[in-house]
């Protein structure tokens, strides 16, 4: 069963969440919902009837006038949109509806060695009654949160029993003056000429608390009264009302639009063919692929092994936008949008690009949930690397910042009011100013929000590719007298061309191709990977190797489900934004590792990597990384045994931008957790 559960699991999780998904109504629209809900309360009876009035059962109550017990309830419920605001709920299950009716009464009682002593009784009728209830109500929205019910309900009485007596409750002692007993005219059974059906009107409120971001699951806690127009027993005057606070699991399902990802950005055809050259000068050539193992030693290839997995990837957000020496036009490389695209601009479209090419899109991501978020403000902090030309150029940093706020307002339509802008000298917190890269990093525009939400990192959940071994090398070895003019290795599968390594002049001896770190080049199918090599010389004339190829294996999720093999779930994040030559873990860090940490489990394996960038000295970015990735394993509660530091040994990201050098300043966190 525990299987059947498992796989059910992951095939819905691959049919909503390995594609993009967009909704065709609003989060609160009205419409069909299904739930489950009890609830616990009071029940009160009214009565006026004699103890005598039931027949043939002995009792000398006056009169009967009220009572009190225990309402408690459970049952499903469906609910039918009419209009906009308007619904038909139509709810049903078990419901106690018993209480026990009571009344005081003064007698003289017998005690011994006494002639007699006043004291009090009570007259009870317990009246236990289970029903199936049935209500049919009217629901009217006065917000998308708050409704209102109203309608008819139903009862049907399926157990109907009574217990009376009679029983001295003062003082302690004494007994009835006839019975020589402290209880009398003790009875039970069923309640004569009931009434199986009980109807009656309910009046109650609801309030829908969203539980999940797509607004289909909700917890509604409500109240509700029913009062009900017959009597319990024929001919009494015995009636049945009561309210009670409930709380209901409801699911609401929305139309949901399948929205195919992007396509992958075109591969560099082969080169064409070009015609023949003419037989001399010569050219020979040869190509040889092995693969590196963790040491850099190479082996040969036995078989290229592909393993895919669920992944949840979480990129961090750099809300800086730097710019070129005494300039304050935003860099081509930002992906600037007009008015007319950003109705179409979906971050679930970035999922699957390099974290860079995310961070290109920063200003779209910032504009888009400054839009969505009414109350959200920014804060537009212009700087300047305060040397050279910049030197104390406040009005270049304020054109800066303008260039920034401009956009935001011309393209995504924010209200001026809600941009502010500061012109600065250095940021707050700059990058070293006697290194050329941190005078680079220091011209820069910071941007600052009042509410979390807008650099929120984005969450990627898709499938991950493990490759073993992670990294192949092509070794090359080409002879010709009067040189190579260009040349491409062209690696294949048999729906089309993998990868294109490509270039001018003398072809490399070594072409390293680190597949595992290239995710969108991963061969994704269970067949051989082919390659050859292609060298043009100066000549003109061609040389193509021999299509040779790679053994290659690939486990799919649809198959490790299929077989039934062990699974597990792939976690990454990256904490950036640490302050120069700092390891402490704080703000937005602190808050990325506290999901981190929800997400270890007693049979996860964590790996903590500490990253710097190519700035300072080699030994020093060595323990500022091995410092960073400790407090990181501090914060998660990890043995620091499974936390170091690599240094500049291994550069993420080019480190000939700025923005590739604090993409580097990271800690990265891996966390394997076996699916059982």
């Amino acid at each position: 069963m525990k299987k059947i559960l498992t796989v059910l699991f992951l095939l819905f999780f691959l049919r909503f969440n390995l594609s993009s998904i967009e909704f065709l109504d609003s989060p609160w629209s009205n419409r069909l919902s299904f739930g489950l809900g009890f609830g616990v309360g009071l029940n009160f009876q009214t009565a006026n009837f004699k103890g005598i009035d039931f027949p043939n059962i002995p009792s000398c109550c006056p009169r009967f006038e009220t009572g009190l017990g225990l309402n408690y309830w459970v049952g499903p419920l469906v609910s039918f949109p009419l209009s906009e605001n308007f619904s038909l709920r139509i709810q049903g299950g078990l419901e106690n509806l018993s209480a026990t009716l009571k009344k005081k009464e003064n007698e003289y009682l017998s005690a011994q060695g006494l002639d007699g002593v006043l004291g009090t009784f009570e007259h009870s009728v317990k009246a236990t009654l289970n029903s199936v209830s049935g209500d049919i109500l009217f629901s009217y929205r006065f917000t998308p949160q708050f409704h209102i019910l109203f309608g008819p309900t139903m009862n049907f009485l399926f157990k109907n029993e009574f217990e009376q007596k009679e029983e001295i409750i003062e003082p302690s002692y004494g007994v009835f003056a006839i019975e020589k007993t402290r209880v009398r005219n003790h009875t039970t059974g069923e309640i004569p000429n009931v009434n199986k059906l009980l109807f009656g009107v309910g009046l109650g409120v609801n309030y829908y608390l969203p539980m999940n971001a797509n607004n289909t699951l909700f917890l509604v806690p409500n109240v509700m009264f029913r009062g009900r127009f017959n009597e319990i027993a024929k001919n009494h005057e015995w009636r049945s009302f009561s309210i009670s606070g409930g709380i209901s699991l409801v699911y609401a399902p929305r139309k949901v639009k399948i929205v195919k990802p992007p396509a992958p950005p075109p591969i560099t055809p082969p080169l064409a063919d070009l015609p023949e050259p003419p037989t001399s000068p010569s050219l020979e050539a040869s190509i040889v692929a092995v693969s590196l193992d963790e040491k850099g030693n190479e082996q040969p290839v036995t078989v290229l092994k592909i393993e895919e997995f669920l992944s949840t990837k979480m990129h961090p957000l750099l809300g800086y936008v730097f710019f070129d020496e005494n300039s304050a036009v935003i860099p081509k490389r930002y992906k600037l949008l007009n008015p007319a695209e950003t109705k179409d601009f979906n971050v679930k479209k970035l999922y699957g690009l390099p974290t860079l090419d995310i961070y290109y899109h920063i200003l779209n991501i910032i504009g888009k949930r400054v839009a969505q978020y009414p109350q959200a403000e920014l804060t537009i902090v212009g700087c300047i690397s305060d040397q050279g030309l910049e030197k104390g150029n406040l009005d270049l940093s304020r054109k800066r910042a303008e260039a920034v706020r401009n956009y935001l307002i011309n393209v995504w339509n924010i209200e001026p009011e809600r941009l502010k802008i500061v012109a600065k000298n250095l940021p707050d917190n700059p990058s070293n100013p006697n290194d050329p890269d941190g005078i680079e990093e220091n011209r820069r525009v910071e941007i600052y929000a009042n509410i979390p939400q807008i650099f929120e990192p984005l969450v990627v959940e898709d499938t991950l590719r493990e490759v073993n071994p992670p990294t192949f090398r092509f070794k090359t070895d080409v002879k010709t007298p009067i040189g190579v003019d260009r040349w491409q290795l062209i690696t294949s599968q048999s729906q089309g061309v993998v990868k294109v390594f490509e270039g001018t002049g003398d072809i490399p001896k070594v072409i390293e191709w680190k597949v595992e770190q290239e995710q969108q080049n991963v061969p994704k199918f269970d067949e051989p990977l082919k390659y050859k090599l292609i060298v043009i010389d100066k000549d003109n004339k061609r040389w193509e190797s021999q299509t040779l190829e790679l053994p290659v294996q690939v486990m799919t999720i649809e198959k490790k489900i299929i077989e039934q093999v062990a699974d597990k779930q792939i976690d990454r994040f990256s904490l950036i934004l640490f302050g120069f030559g700092q390891s402490q873990i704080s703000g937005d860090n602190l808050k990325i590792a506290e999901i981190a940490k929800k997400r270890i489990k007693p049979t996860s394996t964590v790996k903590i990597e500490g990253f710097t960038d190519r700035i300072g000295n080699e030994q020093t970015n060595l323990e500022l990384s091995t410092k960073r990735a400790l407090e990181t394993a501090k914060v998660l509660g990890v043995d620091p045994k499974f936390a170091k530091g690599l240094g500049e040994t291994r550069l993420l990201y080019d480190n000939n931008l700025p923005e590739g050098r604090f993409y580097c300043r990271t800690v990265n966190i891996e966390i394997v957790t076996p699916i059982e």
